[in-house]
């Protein structure tokens, strides 16, 4: 592994979170930092707690002790191996960027001489490499919205959005979703014609 793939690893043995937020997960690393600080601050409490009176715990210092160790090396694991399989993985994308950069540009190709379901396969063939790939995914929605399949390019342009994480097609992805979110909302009924007033009749 590389070197960047390696430092989050450790980061994370070192200090369950640090390897996330280095590794580009920031949400889940300060999220996995702030338990096992919750972690800590309980152990830490069971300590002093072990030295107070009975009447001055709220619950029971052994259990709170094996509560906040459980949680802790739980959070520690987690953190360790979830960063290692972000390194796999990231090494298994950069091994097979190759071919999932050849199958976007079949696509691109397929898609220019009108055939859609040919760059629809290509493109989800680099997708199986790389499941995060906006490019791929703002293509697929192009195509999927050429061959009339409006919710699946809605979806596939979703996805562009959520891991484009440089904004790269924002401005392309958003003037593609809004004629397929316009189409499909439903049209407001018209409203019943109020009846003509009935003329009373002469006496």
């Amino acid at each position: 592994m590389k070197l960047a793939q390696i430092v989050p690893v450790c980061l994370s043995a070192a200090v369950p979170g640090s390897g996330h937020i280095a590794a580009g997960r920031p949400l889940r690393g300060v999220l996995i930092f702030f338990l096992f600080g919750f972690a800590i601050d309980g152990w830490l409490y069971s300590q002093a707690a072990s030295i107070l009176p009975p009447e001055r715990t709220m619950m029971s210092v052994a259990l709170m002790r094996n509560s906040a160790i459980a949680l802790g090396v739980a959070l520690w694991l987690f953190a360790v191996a979830d960063t290692v399989s972000i390194a796999r993985r990231r090494r298994r994308i950069e091994a097979k960027a190759g071919v999932a950069n050849t199958c976007v540009r079949e696509a691109v190709a397929a898609f220019l001489r009108s055939d859609y379901p040919a760059a629809v396969k290509e493109l989800r063939a680099a997708l199986r490499i790389n499941d995060q790939d906006p490019d791929a995914y703002f293509h697929l929605g192009v195509a999927l919205a050429s061959m009339g399949k409006p919710r699946q390019a809605r979806r596939a342009f979703h996805a562009c959005i959520r891991f484009d994480h440089d904004g790269k097609w924002d401005a392309q992805t958003r003037e593609q979703l809004e004629p397929l979110t316009a189409a499909h909302k439903p049209k407001p009924r018209p409203a019943p014609s109020p009846e003509p007033a009935r003329e009373e009749e002469d006496a």
